[in-house]
């Protein structure tokens, strides 16, 4: 059958319901009411129950896979590290003995580097008493950067004119030839 009959045919079943129901006495239309309202909140309540039961069974599920999950992920990682214990193990023998090994260079520099680091500690203990015990005032007045540049290039200029020429004189001094 077509739609369209299905819908007919229940649009004329509703009205034959309808007609005989009117067509009864009141107190038999008051007891198939009551009935109905019986029925329809019986399966109110059933659809409720059916809810809830499969609700319960969704979260039993749930819980059962995170278990199933964390038994597979627990098995996987014994799994994977008795698979893999002889690389692991030989990995941090591996790392010790280089550990070992750099050891006494890394003593070797700090032995080298303290004698320094005490002479630099001592150096800047003397220098802050020095600057303690003396009453310095520098002003803005006082410091002119400009200046300070251009005397550093000055006697930088000044170096270099000294190492050029003597560094002239020692050509000059290895091209003549002594005469015999």
């Amino acid at each position: 059958m077509s739609k369209t009959k299905v819908f007919i045919a229940g649009v004329l079943a509703t009205t034959a319901a309808y007609v005989a129901y009117k067509a009864l006495p009141k107190d038999k239309q008051d007891e198939l009411s009551a009935k109905a309202h019986n029925t329809g909140a019986l399966l109110r309540d059933k659809a409720y129950d059916a809810a809830y039961n499969a609700a319960g069974v969704a979260a039993d599920v749930t819980e059962k896979a995170k278990e199933k999950t964390i038994e597979k992920t627990a098995a996987l990682k014994t799994d994977s590290q008795e698979k893999y214990a002889d690389q692991i193990d030989a990995a941090t023998e591996k790392i010790k003995d280089l550990t070992d090994q750099a050891a006494p260079y890394v003593d070797k520099a700090k032995d080298f580097v303290t004698p320094y680091i005490e002479k630099t500690q001592d150096a800047l203990t003397d220098l802050r008493d020095k600057f303690a015990s003396e009453d310095i005032e520098l002003t803005q007045d006082d410091v002119d950067l400009e200046e300070a540049l251009a005397d550093l290039a000055d006697d930088e200029n000044v170096k270099d004119a000294e190492a050029s020429s003597i560094k002239d004189d020692d050509t000059s001094e290895t091209t003549a030839k002594p005469e015999a």
